[in-house]
């Protein structure tokens, strides 16, 4: 049960959910900030800052011409990958009573048509890229069937791993499609890939993809005409707005601030062994697991005392897990987010497929290791980023400051959110067979370090990929062992903590220290006796 005064992030909400929400507001003529939701996180206190939504609709027609590449992009064509081509994400479902193989290429090719970042091909003109969409017409939905009825449990995940392999790496970023799909028909079920470059695709896109094909699929079912939801802007209306709030002067005065970023002194990792060059291929990965109970206490009580997100909370633990490793107090880390955030005045991009990913460093000072102390500390660190780091890259590779150049952290973390309800539905779920390699092992690795993190089946689980010629397995073994018991520590602490602290970003003083904020509330106190 939901009351007017439950807090979201309270609830299990999170920022990617927040989009969700939003989106499905505009749906209904609604316009509601994230900035609004983070700061008012109750129905009660929301509602007054929920508008009519107006201005221009998003044309719903297809778009159509080049496009500016956005900072992720030219991020991802600046590393210069080897075989920059294989460099995917997916998803593998399974459905137990089969999919009509008819249907499913009906909502492919719809969706094709409907999300026009998935027509998109890249082409080099005089040393530039260049991103265009293909017309609808030349658009046509790469999608095979392949039976393999008869074979055992071990043969059919041998069978379909080399066929997931082969459909990962055959996409083309010159001739596209970006989008290939196979069926695995078998005696128990069909298992259906989806393999998309990630150019054209981030994780809040596979929850929308992965929505309009579960509708797609049963209005085809009913053979009904497909119809999706309303598009919101374009990726090309995105890129364009940024390159055009590149030069604002809300933008350019960030600078300062990711310039002291880069001048920080940050503690490095003590590696087994040095090696000259991170590929893929030697990379391996130790995950780490929360019971489903632990679980729900991460996603919902353990963030009323500080006011936290989920985020605020698994970074203390890797900062706790990083200086007891490190003997450091300053940890520098490769923050990724999901950079769809509220910078550009009546751009709605809430149900927009593509690439908005936002890539800044940070670094946590873990100077005390009183889990209240720590907590508080990455929370405001968190806070105080500007426009939620996606100005960094802005100003990287539109304006190309200095200030954002010289510092990469050894470290990356990524915070996927809850896919649990995106890719379980009444016909089709998660499939437990390999999806192939999604990137090239050719390719580089670009952290010594790269931590992931979801919900899956009810419970949290983290993994670090290392580069097997620089650490030991066990060594990782024991920081993520470490991790875990960092980790389920502060939801203790917070859990059996019953009054509630307030930091300086929970007031509209930005320039409150944490110090002077102690001292307000002991002489309130003292007023108040």
């Amino acid at each position: 049960e939901v009351g007017v005064t439950d807090n979201f992030f309270s609830l299990g909400g999170d920022s990617i959910k927040g989009i969700q929400m939003a989106s499905r507001l505009n749906q209904h003529g609604w316009k509601l900030e994230m900035k609004d939701l983070f700061q008012h996180p109750t129905i009660e206190e929301l509602t007054q800052y929920v508008e009519r939504a107006e201005g221009k609709q998003a044309d719903q027609g297809p778009v159509e011409g080049e496009v500016i590449l956005t900072l992720i992009q030219r991020w991802f064509f600046e590393k210069n990958f080897t075989n920059k081509h294989h460099w995917n994400q997916s998803v593998m479902l399974h459905a137990a009573k089969g999919f009509d193989p008819e249907r499913v290429e009906k909502t492919l090719q719809a969706l094709i048509e409907h999300h026009d970042a998935l027509r998109m091909v890249y082409r080099e003109e005089n040393g530039d890229i260049v991103q265009a969409y293909k017309p609808i017409g030349e658009s046509k939905v790469s999608f095979e069937i392949v039976d393999l009825y008869g074979s055992d449990e071990e043969m059919l995940r041998s069978q379909i791993k080399i066929l997931a392999n082969k459909l990962q790496s055959s996409l083309d970023l010159r001739t596209g499609p970006l989008l290939k799909a196979e069926q695995y028909r078998t005696e128990a079920g069909d298992h259906l890939l989806i393999a998309v470059h990630h150019l054209v695709v981030d994780g809040v896109s596979w929850r929308i993809l992965l929505e309009d094909f579960a509708s797609g699929y049963m209005q085809a079912e009913k053979e009904e005409s497909l119809v999706f939801p309303q598009k919101t802007n374009s990726f090309k209306d995105w890129a364009e707005e940024l390159a055009a709030f590149s030069q604002s002067a809300h933008l350019l005065q960030q600078a300062e601030y990711w310039s002291q970023i880069a001048a920080e002194q940050v503690s490095p990792l003590p590696k087994d062994c040095e090696t000259e060059q991170r590929i893929v291929k030697d990379t391996s990965s130790v995950l780490c697991e929360l019971t489903e109970e632990d679980t729900k206490h991460l996603l919902t009580d353990v963030h009323q005392p500080y006011g936290t997100e989920i985020n605020d909370i698994l970074l203390s633990a890797l900062g706790l897990t990083m200086k007891e490793w490190t003997k450091g107090a300053k940890i520098g880390i490769n923050l990724e987010g999901h950079g769809r955030e509220d910078i550009i005045p009546n751009v709605n991009i809430s149900r927009t497929v593509g690439w908005f990913t936002a890539q800044y460093p940070v670094v946590l000072d873990i100077s005390d290791a009183d889990a209240s102390a720590v907590i508080k500390t990455v929370k405001e660190n968190l806070r105080r980023i500007p426009d939620k780091g996606v100005g960094y890259g802005i100003l990287r590779y539109f304006t190309e400051t200095a200030e954002t150049k010289g510092f990469t952290p050894e470290i990356s973390f990524n915070y996927l959110g809850q896919f649990d309800s995106e890719v379980k539905t009444d016909f089709f779920e998660p499939s437990a067979f390999d999806m192939g390699r999604q990137v090239s092992g050719e390719s580089e690795a670009l952290y010594a370090l790269s931590f992931s993190g979801m919900i899956r089946n009810g419970r949290f689980v983290l993994s670090c990929s290392y580069n097997e010629k620089e650490f030991e397995r066990a060594t990782i073994e024991e920081r993520m062992e470490r991790f875990k018991e960092n980790l389920l520590m502060l939801i203790r602490h917070c859990t059996e903590k019953e009054d509630k602290e307030f930091t300086p970003s929970d007031f509209s003083a930005e320039d409150l220290e944490m110090d002077e904020m102690g001292d307000i509330f002991d002489m309130l106190e003292e007023n108040l006796k």
